[in-house]
């Protein structure tokens, strides 16, 4: 009796996980229908967590992951579920869809490696074929559009150390100018490099009045010493200059 009891609970445990997981994929597949693929994915990732070991159901999360445009998901899932694929067509339409996600995030050059890998496996494929040329076309013009940045801001720099430049040659003209100028705006007066203005120097005139004074009064004491010796001597050697 204890045994029935014991297959019976199990029994009646498992039927609750089994219809637990079944809700939650109808819940998903219902959401995804009605374009609600955030909520589409919840269910999916609640299902995929409570079903059995051999149901996989990646392909439809990583689908509503994308749709939700959480792409960095999406590819996330993509590339997990990609590693049980064994059939040729399975791996190409797998890195095809990693290749569109990583479009949409800007990864041109990962679209680009995927895209080649999708091809690998499936070479017919027109569809991955055009994507792979548009995603070669995006990726040279995101390197182009890197190339003009940073050119543009190459060239910014250089334009603004050019006005630095400038600034600091101006700056050394105006300190050049203000060591030549006291604190009143006037040149400094030329000290013969002692450091300090020389207040005793006389102005060129007067220094003259005083010479010329001078030589006068030299030449009033030469007129009356020969005054008192005779007046109009007569040179020694008899000539008359």
């Amino acid at each position: 009796m204890k045994y029935l009891l014991l297959i019976a609970t199990l029994f009646s445990l498992t039927f609750s996980y089994g219809q637990q997981w079944r809700d939650s994929l109808q819940a998903a597949r219902t959401a995804y229908e009605n374009e609600e693929y955030i909520d589409a994915l919840k269910y999916y990732q609640s299902a995929q967590k409570n079903a059995p070991e051999n149901i996989d159901l990646s392909d439809e999360m990583a689908q509503s992951a994308y749709k939700a445009r959480d792409f960095k998901k999406a590819e996330e899932i993509y590339k997990q579920s990609g590693t049980a694929k064994k059939d040729n067509i399975e791996k190409a339409n797998n890195y095809h869809n990693i290749g569109n996600a990583r479009m949409k995030n800007k990864d041109y050059s990962g679209a680009v490696e995927s895209y080649k890998e999708a091809l690998r496996n499936n070479p017919n494929d027109d569809q991955t074929r055009y994507n792979l040329s548009e995603a070669i076309r995006q990726l040279k013009q995101k390197q182009q559009q890197q190339q003009k940045d940073n050119k543009d801001n190459q060239d910014n720099k250089d334009k603004q150390d050019k006005k630095d430049d400038q600034n600091k040659d101006k700056q050394g003209e105006k300190k050049d100018g203000d060591d030549q100028q006291g604190q009143d705006g006037k040149p400094k007066p030329d000290d013969g490099g002692s450091g300090q203005e020389n207040k005793s120097q006389l102005p060129n005139k007067t220094v003259d009045r005083m010479l010329d004074k001078l030589m006068k009064q030299e030449a009033e004491t030469k007129r009356k010493a020969s005054g008192t010796k005779g007046g109009s001597a007569t040179p020694k050697s008899g000539k008359d200059w």
